[in-house]
């Protein structure tokens, strides 16, 4: 009887995981100095950096080279994780950083089933992408070269616009204001200007497209208060890898 309950609880908490309603939704409850800090901080890695970097790798002329793509990636994730411990000065935990023994179960359960099931899908979906790169790279060079970059890129994206900024402007504006106005900075915002200004203009059906993801993944963070969660799937995405 106590295993059938135990069952039964697992299968409940496993439903409620895929209808993403987790125990510990994101609450941000720090001071006002510390989102100041959040805020510049977003500003000097997402904006200021990435910038910087960008402009650097094409004055070198090797940028969209698969070793300055990884380059480029992981200065931006060094980047954050100084800037939230020697600026912003909080826990990893206020930027949705859980040590994975704070998850909650229902994380666990979401995430253990959705990220293998996801990595099928996409490896089915994108399969013709997938295996032109490894065509190109081979097996090594594809791991470190297309996998490996396009994970920490996923994860570097949701550590700068859901980490920081939609914490910060959720907790000045709530929930809904606050993911809707970080999603619309994510949109718009210099990870996407090949969208905005491009040789054939504005590609609105690829602006709208990155909306919607990008709720999602803002809607599962705000649910969950993990940004673990979002970082993974969004660093599985194929077509981060190039």
């Amino acid at each position: 009887m106590e295993r059938d309950g135990r069952h039964r609880s697992l299968l409940v908490d496993s439903a409620l995981a895929h209808l993403l309603r987790f125990e510990a939704p994101l609450a941000p409850a720090y001071g006002d100095a510390v989102g100041r800090r959040m805020v510049v901080a977003f500003l000097a890695v997402g904006i200021g950096l990435f910038f910087a970097l960008r402009f650097g790798l094409g004055a070198l002329s090797v940028r969209g080279l698969p070793a300055a793509n990884l380059c480029f990636v992981v200065a931006l994730l060094g980047a954050f994780l100084l800037a939230q411990t020697a600026f912003v000065r909080a826990p990893m935990a206020t930027a949705g950083l859980r040590r994975f023994a704070d998850w909650t179960r229902r994380e666990r359960l979401y995430v253990f089933q959705v990220i293998p099931l996801a990595a099928v899908v996409f490896a089915i979906v994108f399969r013709g992408h997938l295996t032109a790169l490894l065509e190109q790279r081979g097996p090594v060079g594809f791991v470190l070269f297309s996998v490996l970059t396009g994970l920490v890129w996923g994860f570097v994206q949701e550590l700068l616009y859901r980490g920081w900024l939609q914490t910060e402007l959720t907790r000045r504006f709530g929930a809904v204001a606050g993911l809707l106005a970080a999603n619309v900075v994510f949109t718009l915002g210099p990870l996407h200007l090949d969208y905005l200004a491009g040789p054939g203009g504005v590609r609105w059906a690829g602006l709208l497209a990155v909306f919607g993801i990008g709720l999602f993944f803002g809607f599962l963070y705000r649910r969950s208060g993990n940004v673990w969660i979002p970082a993974v799937l969004h660093g599985l995405w194929p077509l981060n890898m190039s």
